[in-house]
C-alpha cells in the first residue's frame, strides 16, 4: 500500500517522474531529466492541481503531502445546491481503468468522488482543456472540463494539438514506431516529434503545413534527450497491458469515449532496465 500511495504521489504531479527513452515493447532503459516546460506555464502556482470549470460552476483541487499521503482539498463554487468543500483522497488502484479518480468527503459527510478522463475538452469554442472533469457529490453528479495547474506545463496538456502531426511522423515511420516521447514548437512555428521505435532507437521527426506534411525524420542519439522528453510518453490508438512494466497507462478519449491512445506514466527508478514485453 506505502509503493501505491507514492506512485500516487508521484505520478500526479507532485513529484515529477523519471522519464524514459525506449520502447515499450523491449528493454527500457531510464535517464532523469530535470523538466522544462514547451511553453509558458498555465499558472505561476508552485502547487500542484487542477483548474475545474462547467458551465455555471468552477472549482480547483490542490494537492498537499500529509504524513506521506496525497491529499486534495476540492472547492467548488457556483453549483445549485450551494457552494462545496471536501477533502479527498487519490483513489486506488492508482489510474484503474486509465482514468484519475479522487474521492472522500465534505464537512456535512456527503460523499464525493472526482473522475478525470484525459482527452480534448472543449471548455469554450476558443479554448480546449486536457482533461473531462466528472464531479458528483452526493446524488448529483456534474461535468465540465479540466486543467493542470503546476509550475511546468506539460507538452501532453497539448496533445490534441499535436495530435495531426503526431500522426504524420507515426505514418512515416510506417508501423515502426513504438511511441512518442515529445511533441513541441519549433522555431517558425513547426511542430517537431520525438519517437522511439521498437527496438529502442530515437528518432526526431518535423513537420510543416500545420503538421499536416513530414518535411525530415532523422535517427538521433537517445543521450541527446530534449528536457522534459518522456513525461508522460504517448501510444496511439491503443491502450498497453502493462500489469509488468515500469509504466502506469492513462486512457486518452474523446468527448463520445472513443480512445485516442494512452498517455505512460514512467514511475520506475532511474538508471535500471526493466522488461516491458
Amino acid at each position: 500500500m506505502k509503493y501505491l500511495w507514492v506512485v500516487g504521489l508521484v505520478c500526479a504531479g507532485l513529484t515529477a517522474c523519471a522519464t524514459t527513452n525506449a520502447g515499450i515493447g523491449g528493454g527500457v532503459a531510464n535517464s532523469a531529466f530535470d523538466y522544462a516546460p514547451s511553453r509558458a506555464s498555465r499558472s505561476a502556482d508552485t502547487r500542484f492541481g487542477y483548474r475545474l470549470a462547467g458551465a455555471d460552476w468552477q472549482g480547483r483541487m490542490v494537492f498537499e503531502s500529509v504524513g506521506g499521503e496525497a491529499r486534495v482539498d476540492l472547492a467548488l463554487d457556483g453549483l445549485a445546491s450551494g457552494d462545496a468543500r471536501a477533502e479527498l483522497l487519490i483513489a486506488m488502484p492508482y489510474l484503474d481503468g486509465g482514468v484519475r479518480r479522487y474521492e472522500g468527503v465534505t464537512g456535512a459527510g456527503t460523499a464525493v468522488l472526482v473522475e478525470l478522463q484525459a482527452g480534448p475538452c472543449q471548455e469554450r469554442v476558443d479554448l480546449t482543456q486536457p482533461y473531462f472533469a466528472t464531479v458528483r457529490i452526493g446524488q448529483d453528479e456534474i461535468h465540465g472540463c479540466a486543467a493542470e495547474v503546476a509550475p511546468v506545463d506539460r507538452w501532453s496538456n497539448y496533445l490534441a494539438e499535436y495530435l495531426p502531426a503526431i500522426d504524420a511522423c507515426l505514418a512515416e515511420m510506417s508501423g515502426e514506431a513504438d511511441h512518442v516521447s515529445l511533441a513541441y514548437t519549433l522555431s517558425g512555428g513547426a511542430t517537431g516529434i520525438r519517437l522511439v521505435d521498437r527496438d529502442g532507437g530515437s528518432w526526431e521527426c518535423a513537420t510543416r503545413e500545420d503538421g499536416q506534411r513530414v518535411n525530415s525524420l532523422r535517427a538521433i542519439n537517445a543521450a541527446d534527450a530534449v528536457l522534459g522528453e518522456g513525461d508522460p510518453i504517448f501510444v496511439r490508438s491503443a491502450m498497453p497491458d502493462a500489469m509488468m512494466s515500469c509504466y502506469v497507462f492513462e486512457s486518452v478519449r474523446e468527448a463520445d469515449g472513443r480512445l485516442i491512445g494512452a498517455l505512460g506514466h514512467d514511475t520506475c527508478d532511474g538508471g535500471v532496465d526493466q522488461s516491458i514485453g
